[in-house]
């Protein structure tokens, strides 16, 4: 199985250089990833504002957001890196410790005897003659055996040494080759111990290689190819989009009910992963819960259901729109805003605000947030159920931090075009801006509304719609994980209550009353017919129950704007002319030439050709003068 002309790594010299480079090469790189994600700081997604109110179950909902936190430093890819770290030093202290092989020396009698590369052969016998009198075994008088060993060994080496330089041949061989027998073949090492590649080790490579292939890499594909198959685009898993799927094929949408909706939500097979043996009564049952703001035996367990949630109704919603029905959608965006502020679906408003009276508004009030905080502060406190000043300045405070939409424009636009044309490609434009309960905004600047084209919009449109700066999380003290808001876009026919595009989400805004302008990229052309066609534009909350927005859009279908025709200074060819010829070959237009030009033409091939016969008449006239005069 080994071929002779390898040599391989008896003495272990040359795998543990091997093992060093390896390891170094998946450690250095790795080692700087992790250092820079650990110094990175983290993305904070909890709100930026305190208030000093928390609910019922503020303990465990600390409890599980810290058990469920990230952490930088333990992870299982540091893990690896430390133990490979741990293996490279021992690998390299090993290497420190190994004594170097004799036959690994290399053979100088310069060095040997003491002197320079130009010595002279007599300098050579001269050094050699001096050493000879110190090392010769018969000077050597009185000493121990281990003693007299080393100094017979090096006055072996002497001898070797004075003879590689004394014969010229040797020396040039030394000189010129670097070795006193001249050129040496080349080796190939092999890193690995013999008996591993002998037929001793036969079976363990095969067993090696067979774990290798056989179980460590099918393993790692299935898992990959499994994690990638189980899941959806929209992050759910791939049973509980079927499951969705089919409830929205086989019912009829507009008949859906919120109750509907939270059991197709239970029966998700990620709270089954999550919990293994959990049924969906009993995960309907902590929904129910969480949305009453109950505490249940098991609040953690209860929380980790709702963790989860909030991501199967974004998939829920994607799925969804692919039958287009526009109050289903609703009814998905409004439950996902129930989920958000633990609060019962198409609930008041103002229950999302802290140390309310529940009961209270519920049967008293149907105030919105910016009708009850354009109020006094006795009639705020009356409406909300609320006596103390300090409970009222937590629930104003947050009221403060709950933005409301205001669309002030929308309207189609074909990039570079003043008019929106029959089978042209647009996009819908959206002006709006962000207000607060209790506040109120100038009217906007005219030039904020206009939509002007530049370089940069034409050849990329939606290019603004990154400008606006991130939105920060959202208040939700009984939600368990921390979410940041979204708006999504729908746009509506209302004729027929569908959807004519996919919905699209905003998370960028300006929070200061700036115009925020945001473009929706249509798939479908425009109709071919000329005419005008509403729609409903809707801006819908993941997070905040009533802070929706809705405004009517028309679209304009207008004829393309004529074109003024300017005349070229090159005429078409004449038909009669080589450029007439060709232009007549490729389909072009031609002209006649004017009746002038043929007439003078004509006059001057007939001059032409009077004037040749008078020619010949008289060539003709003279021959036969001469034939006369002979």
């Amino acid at each position: 199985m080994s071929d002779s002309r390898y040599s391989y790594d008896e003495n272990a010299e040359v795998w543990p250089y091997f093992a060093m480079t390896l390891l170094s090469l998946v450690l250095l790189p790795s080692t700087w990833k992790a250092a820079t994600q650990a110094v990175k700081p983290d993305k904070d997604n909890s709100p930026k504002f305190e208030n000093g109110y928390k609910p019922e179950n503020y303990e465990e909902v600390e409890k599980f957001r810290k058990k469920n936190r990230k952490s930088k430093i333990f992870t299982k890819t540091n893990t690896f890196i430390v133990i490979g770290w741990i293996i490279l030093v021992v690998v390299a202290y090993f290497i420190h410790t190994q004594e170097t092989p004799e036959d690994r020396k290399r053979f100088d009698p310069y060095e040997i005897l003491g002197i320079p590369s130009s010595a002279t052969e007599r300098e050579i016998k001269s050094r050699y003659r001096k050493l000879s009198l110190k090392f010769h075994p018969d000077k050597i008088r009185n000493i121990v055996n281990t003693t007299r060993e080393v100094m017979e060994a090096q006055f072996v080496e002497m001898t070797k040494a004075y003879k590689s330089l004394t014969d010229e041949v040797t020396r040039n061989n030394f000189n010129e080759y670097g070795h006193p027998d001249g050129p040496q073949p080349m080796k190939h090492g092999i890193a690995l111990p013999k008996w591993l590649v002998e037929e001793k080790g036969t079976p363990l490579v095969i067993l090696g290689y067979s774990c290798l292939v056989g179980v460590a890499l099918p393993f790692v594909v299935w898992n990959w190819w499994s994690g990638t198959k189980q899941y959806t685009k929209g992050r759910i898993h791939t049973t509980t989009a079927a499951n969705i799927f089919e409830a929205f094929a086989k019912s009829n949408l507009d008949d859906f009910t919120f109750e509907d909706l939270i059991r197709l939500l239970a029966n998700s097979q990620e709270y089954k992963i999550l919990i293994p043996g959990i049924s969906s009564d009993t995960v309907y049952d902590y929904l129910s819960a969480y949305l009453s703001r109950e505490k249940v035996e098991d609040e953690l367990k209860k929380l980790a259901v709702v963790s989860r949630s909030i991501a199967i109704l974004d998939g829920m919603l994607d799925i969804a729109s692919a039958f287009k029905n526009a109050t289903l959608l609703r009814k998905i965006i409004s439950l996902t805003q129930a989920f958000t502020q633990a609060l019962p679906p198409e609930s008041n408003e103002l229950l999302q605000l802290p140390k309310v009276d529940k009961e209270h508004i519920i049967d008293s009030t149907n105030a919105t947030l910016r009708s009850a905080f354009c109020l006094s502060e006795e009639e705020q406190k009356q409406i909300l159920g609320i006596t103390s000043d300090d409970d009222w300045k937590i629930a104003r405070a947050v009221a403060f931090q709950i933005p409301t939409i205001e669309i002030l424009d929308a309207f189609f636009k074909v990039p570079g075009e003043t008019v929106v044309t029959p089978q042209s490609i647009a996009h819908l434009v959206i002006k709006f801006r962000v207000s607060n309960p209790g506040t109120t905004l100038p009217t906007p600047d005219p030039k904020d509304l206009e939509e002007v084209d530049n370089a940069l919009t034409i050849k990329k449109p939606l290019s603004t719609n990154d400008i606006a700066p991130q939105l920060e999380a959202i208040y939700a003290p009984y939600l368990p994980v921390y979410l940041r808001p979204k708006w999504t876009v729908l746009l509506v026919n209302p004729r027929e209550n569908r959807i004519v595009e996919p919905p699209s989400n905003v998370t960028r805004m300006y929070t200061d009353g700036s115009v925020t302008t945001y473009k929706i990229q249509l798939s479908a052309p425009m109709p071919d017919q000329i005419g005008q066609y509403r729609f409903l534009v809707e801006f819908r909350s993941n997070a905040y129950v009533g802070t929706d927005a809705v405004r009517s859009v028309v679209l304009n279908i207008e004829p393309a704007p004529k074109v003024d025709e300017v005349e070229d200074d090159i005429s078409d060819p004449e038909e009669d002319s080589i450029a007439g010829a060709m232009a007549q070959l490729r389909g072009g237009k031609t002209k006649r030439r004017p009746a002038d030009d043929m007439s003078e033409e004509d006059s001057e091939d007939e001059e032409e050709s009077s004037s040749e016969e008078e020619d010949s008449d008289t060539d003709i006239n003279t021959d036969t003068e001469d034939e006369e005069e002979k």
